[in-house]
This record gives C-alpha cells, sequence and structure tokens, in this order.
C-alpha cells in the first residue's frame, strides 16, 4: 500500500516483543481485506498448537517441517511458547504485515505442530518414503525417541 512505512525489524540482538508493532492499514484495505482468511487460519492454528504446548504430558511431541521434537525442547520454546493472547493493535499490525509482506511473528504464529504420540507415529511414517528411505530427522538439542504406532 502506497504511503505505508516499512515495518519496524528487530535490531540485531533485540528480542521481538521489544519491537513497536508494525502500523496498521486504514480500514478497507483490499490486501489486507484478501490476506484475512489465510492470518485467521494460521492465527487460530497456532493458538490451538499454543494450548497444546501447555500440556506437554498429553502432547509430548512437536515437529517443524522436517524435525521431530520434544514438546520440551527450546527450539519448540521459541516457536510455539511465545504465541501470545489477542492484543487488537499488535494484531491489526500483523495482519498488515503479513498481507504486504508475508511475513509472520512468533507473538502470533507458529510453524510447529503439537502432538500427542498417535500423531507423532503418523507424521513419522508419512515421512518415510517408499523404498523406506526417511525425509525427517530427531531434534539433536532434544533427541526425542520414535513414537510408537498405534
Amino acid at each position: 500500500m502506497a504511503g505505508l512505512p516499512a515495518p519496524a525489524g528487530p535490531a540485531d540482538g533485540e528480542r521481538l516483543e521489544n519491537v513497536a508493532p508494525v502500523p496498521a492499514c486504514a480500514s478497507g484495505c483490499r490486501v489486507c481485506a484478501e490476506a484475512r482468511e489465510r492470518f485467521d487460519a494460521l492465527r487460530a492454528s497456532s493458538l490451538v498448537q499454543r494450548r497444546r504446548f501447555g500440556e506437554p504430558g498429553r502432547y509430548p511431541y512437536a515437529a517443524g517441517k522436517h524435525t521431530l521434537h520434544r514438546t520440551a525442547c527450546r527450539e519448540v520454546e521459541q516457536s510455539v511458547g511465545h504465541v501470545r493472547g489477542d492484543d487488537p493493535v499488535r494484531l491489526r499490525g500483523a495482519l498488515t504485515d503479513f498481507a504486504h509482506h508475508d511475513t509472520t511473528s512468533s507473538e502470533w504464529a507458529t510453524p510447529m505442530r503439537v502432538m500427542e504420540p498417535g500423531e507423532a507415529a503418523a507424521w513419522v511414517t508419512e515421512r518415510i518414503g517408499p523404498r523406506g528411505g526417511v525425509r525427517y530427522r530427531l531434534c539433536r538439542i532434544c533427541t526425542p525417541e520414535l513414537p510408537a504406532a498405534d
């Protein structure tokens, strides 16, 4: 959107929560309106993952795109653990940043999937190739055990 200042990013070493929120577009921005459904779906999914993260006994596994972790892993904490509740001012700015720059923040979104053992076993199975090769890895930080298939 013309006239919209570039979002402020964190300075080297600065934590994301110390950064001012991205300026929000004016009401009625077409780009933001078109991105709203994807933004809301990602936000809702991230809140589910955050809730699951709070129950590590029930959801002991988490996975990124290619790596399986224990839920208590610091990598999972850095992603899922920072997802926060609804701050309307920050979320308006987050929608603007998502819509105009296709960026996300660990404050409102996570790519991690927090899973029960059966879900984790299915995740592993989906990533075994037709000839038996694995297309995933186990985190070297938390070294999770492979989940047992149901």
